[in-house]
């Protein structure tokens, strides 16, 4: 019993001399004891001995937060590895203020209080966010994926329907606001990545609907046909379901799949449909009466007609979306500019304002032919006022099918047989009216050699314009305000062809100056030419002999009052033209002959 007693007053003596030692000067420079930061107990320390504490004991790089994945991946990591930090100044300063009051009676108090009930205080922590998010974002980079959209794959002609999947997104910053809480208080935790699931954007069900679309496209032929066909007019056009599939193009749009012919390869399709069925507008052709100062159509109007490609091709694909397999192109009617009902006063065509007239007696019937039909092609032609004239766009195809005969026609230094001879007498007519019409001859060519035709009815050399189509041509303007209508007339006892320009007399005054004719040329000697056909000994002349001379033909046009509206002067470089003739086996052509034989 008096050994308890001694032990007791004992303890109160160290009691009172630990006491006394906090409370005294002892404590200036140390945390009070009893004070501790969390679970580290740092009282009685200098804070500077108490720093390595801090840094070891608040379990900042322990290990204890864990993150769960989908499929139960987990990956552990420790706060200091999420950005959390100890401010360690801070936080010693935070420990060593308890204790410290000015007053020194309060100073005692709170002290002893530390001494018999400690005092418990949290650390000054803080958070750096980037490695927290380097480390969710590299997670996330295992654990994300994008959704996979249903789709229609076409092999060959083989359709396939590929199935959609879900993706899905760690959505790394509800997943730190989850684990904050835990980190500013350094405990332990264990939560699962918030993830997000990310549907595809087409589904099975649009994928499945797309496939439909896909197989009733290819299920049959797709015929291409025309609405109002004319006589003469192709088709229809069948495109077969294997043509088709090498068409076909599946793309995705929005959260569909749309299935159509590609529209290009619609279009080189379409493009020799639209060529083929393609009509140009054409104007009537009349025939004016000056008695009854009307006209009349001689060839009706033309309403034409062009296929739209574009229109068509949007048909094609929508009535397909439906199943239709037969389609209709899209075509527009183009009017003309005249129609049969448009009348003289309209277009003021009131008297004759120029003739142009040639002859061709001694032609063959083959030359008669060719000149009668090329000059109806312009009978009943209207030009428009400022339009431009063009003979060959007026006289279209030269060749049997269009009913011309063959005749001597010249080609480089040659008179040959060649089909159309004689056409060269129409433009030289329509080049004459023109001239005394005053118009402005924008296109006129020479003949290479003269031709005894166009000097019948005293016009001389000079006064010809040939014509080659599509690069030779004959061409003027109507300059004027007024329509011009071009009729023609073939006269068959005076061996005569006729252009006759009707329009409105504007007063114009032409003087034609000429032609004139330099020096003539001789001829030179004749040609002989080999032709193994021909029998022994035989000669025939194929051409006659021509003199070639330099001819000038000018021309004055004045308006009404006197004013000059154009000048021109039309230069023929006739070259002499030698005769021709070929011979047989056994002919010997004259010692002054230039003698052309066949190459061995």
């Amino acid at each position: 019993m008096q050994r308890l007693g001694l032990f007791i007053a004992v303890v109160l003596v160290l009691a009172a001399l630990v006491g006394v030692w906090a409370l005294g000067a002892g404590m200036e420079h140390r945390i009070i004891p009893g004070v501790w930061v969390w679970d580290v107990a740092v009282g009685g320390m200098e804070p500077e001995a108490a720093r390595p504490y801090l840094e070891t004991g608040l379990g900042l790089r322990h290990p204890n937060i864990v993150l769960v994945g989908p499929e139960g991946q987990r990956w552990a990591f420790s706060p200091a590895d999420l950005g959390m930090a100890v401010d360690t100044e801070a936080t010693l300063a935070r420990a060593f203020a308890p204790g410290r009051a000015e007053e020194m009676t309060q100073a005692w108090r709170e002290r002893i209080d530390i001494l018999l009930e400690g005092r418990r205080l949290s650390p000054v922590l803080t958070w750096n966010p980037q490695p927290a998010h380097v480390r969710l974002s590299a997670i996330a980079a295992e654990i994300d994926r994008a959704a996979v959209d249903a789709g229609v794959t076409l092999r060959g002609a083989e359709l396939r329907l590929d199935a959609g999947g879900l993706g899905r997104r760690v959505e790394v910053t509800e997943t730190l606001e989850l684990l904050l809480p835990a980190l500013h208080a350094l405990e332990p935790i264990e939560r699962a990545l918030v993830i997000t699931e990310l549907p595809p954007r087409v589904t099975d069900e649009a994928a499945s609907q797309a496939l439909g679309t896909a197989e009733a496209i290819l299920s049959r032929p797709l015929q291409l046909l025309v609405s109002d066909p004319r006589e003469g007019d192709p088709g229809p056009w069948t495109l077969s379901p294997e043509v088709m599939a090498g068409m076909l193009r599946i793309r995705v749009a929005e959260e569909q799949i749309l299935v159509a012919l590609d529209e290009a390869a619609l279009a080189d399709t379409l493009g020799p449909l639209a060529m083929a069925l393609y009509r140009e507008p054409q104007n009537a052709a009349f025939e004016f009466d000056p008695d009854t100062m009307t006209l009349s159509p001689i060839r009706p109007s033309v309403v034409g007609r062009e296929v739209d490609v574009a229109a068509s091709i949007e048909r094609i694909n929508t009535r397909l979306q439906t199943g239709e397999h037969f389609v209709p192109l899209v075509t527009r009617e183009t009017l003309p500019e005249l129609l049969d009902t448009v009348s003289a006063e309209d277009l003021g065509i009131r008297e004759v304002i120029a003739v142009g007239e040639s002859y061709f007696t001694g032609s063959s019937s083959a030359r008669d032919r060719n000149i009668r039909l090329g000059a109806s092609k312009f009978d009943g032609v209207l030009i428009a006022p400022g339009e431009t004239f063009s003979f060959n766009e007026h006289l279209g195809e030269v060749s049997p099918d269009a009913g011309y005969d063959q005749s001597f026609v010249i080609i480089g230094n040659r008179t040959v047989q060649g089909v159309g001879g004689g056409i060269c007498q129409v433009s030289t007519t329509a080049f004459r009216a023109a001239f005394y019409a005053g118009y402005p001859i924008v296109e006129r060519w020479p003949h290479a050699y003269r031709v005894g035709f166009y000097e019948l009815g005293g016009f001389g050399p000079g006064f010809d314009a040939t014509i080659y189509s599509p690069i030779v041509d004959f061409r003027f303007v109507n300059d004027t305000e007024h329509y011009l209508l071009i009729q023609t007339e073939v006269d068959a006892a005076r061996a005569r062809t006729r252009f006759i320009f009707y329009s409105t007399d504007t007063d114009r005054e032409v003087e034609q100056i000429g032609p004139t004719w330099g020096e003539r040329i001789p001829p030179g000697p004749p040609v002989y030419e080999y032709n193994p056909d021909l029998a022994a000994g035989a000669l025939v002349q194929v051409e006659n002999p021509v003199q070639g001379l330099n001819a000038r033909l000018g021309r004055i046009v004045r308006d009404a009052e006197g004013q000059i509206l154009h000048e021109d002067t039309f230069i023929s470089n006739f070259v002499p033209w030698p005769a021709r003739y070929q011979y047989g086996p056994g002919f010997v052509p004259p010692p002054n002959a230039e003698v052309i034989t066949p190459e061995p």
